[in-house]
């Protein structure tokens, strides 16, 4: 048996969880702007280039369809390079952060509807049954607003979580709201990549 003195408190043991949850947040802000900054002072003149060529051939549209397949698909490629792409290009800041929310948004809506339909598959909703555990702590059977707010700071790719979404039935409620909380954090994501182009 424990001693009490080891074991943690409930609410001592969950701020602990959400500090560390925002301490990688704020570092993986950091490193965001870190690796702008590093790719602007060595390839500018290649990223105002290959940024240039990017919009001129395919447009904002172009911008909108990678995010897209970046949440929607877990494409490679993330939204925050098409937002140093068209900043390269000297696209106008709102509507970069326009498309790019619209991408974002559309991506994880139809991410979460295709793992909606990958639940009926029968070997898969097996192992869904036996893991429910673990992600349905994460994406908050019994607190599903709190839990999405704090699922939306991790470092979990946001297709990942959609998926996730979709596949434990995350009721659109929540669902929406994890939508919602994607536009700030793509909004602070895009404010780091114009600091990093101006430096």
């Amino acid at each position: 048996m424990k001693d009490e003195s080891e074991a943690a408190p409930p609410a001592a043991s969950s701020r602990r969880s959400r500090a560390f949850l925002i301490a990688r947040f704020a570092l993986g802000l950091a490193l965001l702007l870190l690796v702008v900054v590093l790719l602007v002072r060595s390839f500018r003149p290649e990223l105002e280039s290959i940024g240039g060529s990017f919009v001129d051939r395919f447009g904002l549209a172009g911008v909108a369809l990678g995010t897209f397949m970046a949440d929607g698909f877990h494409f490679p490629i993330p939204p925050q390079f098409y937002m140093l792409l068209a900043t390269a290009a000297n696209a106008p800041p709102l509507a970069i952060l326009a498309v790019t929310c619209l991408g974002s948004v559309a991506g994880g809506s139809a991410g979460y509807l295709v793992a909606t339909q990958l639940r009926d598959i029968q070997r898969l909703s097996r192992w869904l049954e036996r893991s429910s555990g673990r992600v349905g702590h994460l994406l908050g059977q019994r607190y599903p607003y709190r839990s999405v707010l704090l699922a939306s700071l991790t470092p979990i790719a946001f297709s990942v979580l959609c998926y996730l979404a979709g596949l434990y039935r995350v009721p659109r409620g929540p669902f929406v709201l994890m939508l919602a909380m994607r536009v700030p954090k793509l909004a602070l994501y895009y404010y780091l990549v114009r600091v990093g182009w101006s430096l």
